[in-house]
């Protein structure tokens, strides 16, 4: 797989009246970006990853006509990106950019598998959060597909504390209470492939004696799942 160099700029590729909700997309993005409407006809320079941004539902012929266009780019790289649709259309995507010959691509349906995507290109997709914006405790909690109930045991608080954590009030303790959870969605970032989070989070896992990653997290033993992928990212059996 090519990849771009680290501190080239990304071009976010898509059509004129998306460029503000593509720009609002990647404001906290890390790495320097650009977004380019398509009706200019693709402006990639040898070397860059592309994104191409579809934010609605595309006739057949407006992909393959999009995959046409980008087959004589000079890019290395493109990640088509396809918010807000189902897995269907993003696979609808997939097949069709799987059938063009000449066109190295991939394609995600959700920020997660973006940023992984991109980071094996070599862009550092890390997020830039906001002096003074809390930890999204609800949208933590959503992706592990577990109640309020749930997290609450596994971070050893009351539902009432949770309760008041995603109301965005008394979250003086939350820094310290949340840090095996951020540290752990942090290693799911790296180590599970975004699409499947949902599977893993319910397979058995052999290090854990059958137990499964919700499991564990809601018997409070996060730190031992980040100390698990610590162990894979140095080669260490696990």
């Amino acid at each position: 797989m090519q990849t771009a160099i680290q501190t080239e700029e990304l071009i976010v590729w898509t059509k004129p009246q998306a460029l503000e909700e593509a720009k609002s997309v990647f404001a906290s993005y890390g790495p320097k970006f650009r977004t380019v409407a398509n009706d200019k006809g693709p402006v990639f320079t040898k070397g860059q990853v592309g994104v191409v941004y579809l934010s609605h539902p595309e006739e057949d012929s407006a992909i393959e006509m999009t995959l046409a266009a980008l087959r004589n780019a000079k890019v290395s790289s493109i990640v088509f990106y396809v918010p807000h649709h189902s897995a269907d259309f993003a696979f609808k995507v997939g097949t069709m950019v799987g059938r063009r010959k000449g066109v190295n691509a991939a394609w995600a349906f959700n920020f997660p598998h973006l940023q992984q995507l991109l980071k094996a290109r070599n862009i550092r997709a890390h997020i830039r959060q906001p002096v003074g914006q809390a930890f999204d405790l609800v949208a933590a909690r959503r992706r592990l597909g577990l109640s309020q109930m749930q997290l609450a045991n596994a971070l050893k608080v009351t539902v009432r504390t949770l309760q008041n954590w995603e109301a965005g009030k008394g979250t003086s303790l939350m820094k310290k209470k949340t840090g095996d959870l951020r540290d752990l969605l942090s290693r799911m970032d790296d180590y599970v492939v975004a699409p499947k989070e949902k599977e893993w989070l319910s397979s058995s896992l052999v290090a854990f004696g059958g137990r499964t990653p919700q499991q564990l997290i809601v018997e409070g033993r996060m730190r031992d799942m980040v100390i698990e992928f610590d162990r894979l990212r140095e080669g260490q059996p696990v």
